[in-house]
């Protein structure tokens, strides 16, 4: 299965009191989708796949608008 995302390596937490479970063997691209919307300041920890490098991810803007609230913070 190819992936539109992935993580960057080791383990992550998305939300704030939740253990750091999340790794790319067990997020699929619509988990990833769905995190990122509620919580958009993963969008650090999220780079596009070699696969999505060329195409126009649907995600683009909100993983932009997200890195740029933590850059301004």
């Amino acid at each position: 299965m190819k992936k539109k995302y992935i993580l960057k390596p080791g383990r992550h937490q998305f939300a704030p009191g939740s253990p750091a479970v999340h790794t790319n063997a067990n997020l699929s691209d619509e988990d990833v989708e769905w995190y990122l919307t509620r919580y958009p300041h993963i969008a650090a920890l999220i780079e596009k796949s070699e696969e999505e490098l060329d195409q126009e991810p649907e995600l683009e803007p909100v993983i932009e608008e997200s890195v740029n609230k933590i850059k301004n913070q």
